[in-house]
């Protein structure tokens, strides 16, 4: 599939054609391989309408490597859940660890609990939207927040 595309400026018709043409092609194939990542199909589709939104930005990249569109959509891919995989690394480590043990970042993050370590390094640190982070946690958005400002709080009081 040869691309011919010049998205410095706003989408015309035939990029438009390109990206709905590069969505109905490939969009179940890169579902089902974020399926088999993430092991969450609601997740997984949240990763999909992420990385089709940066599609429209990146036109001119399908043009200028002899890459096929299928494996740039799966770099995409790779790029976006590089966060996941962090967060989940990163709680899978602290639900294995006792509270001495726990990631000693400051004397502030060390007196949180684990939920509240989790939302806090989420946002402040791997900088996560506080939906993604909600999705992974399998938690709600306003938990989230709930969680972030509990995290403040002992920020401000110690």
């Amino acid at each position: 599939m040869k691309l011919n595309i010049d998205s410095s400026g706003p989408l015309s018709q035939n990029d438009v054609l390109v990206i709905r043409a590069l969505y109905y092609r490939y969009s179940s194939w890169l579902l089902g391989y974020l399926v088999e990542v993430v092991k969450d199909y609601k997740l997984a589709e949240d990763y999909l309408v992420e990385i089709f939104k940066e599609v429209p930005l990146r036109l001119s990249d399908f043009t200028k490597t002899d890459m096929t569109p299928w494996l740039q959509l799966q770099q995409l891919a790779r790029i976006k859940l590089s966060s996941f995989a962090r967060s989940k690394r990163l709680f899978e480590k602290q639900a294995d660890m006792h509270m001495a043990e726990r990631i000693q970042l400051d004397r502030y993050i060390s007196i949180m609990t684990t939920e509240q370590q989790l939302v806090f390094c989420g946002i402040y640190y791997f900088q996560q939207p506080t939906a993604m982070l909600a999705s992974e946690l399998n938690k709600s958005d306003e938990d989230v927040k709930r969680i972030l400002k509990e995290a403040f709080t002992i920020i401000r009081h110690g």
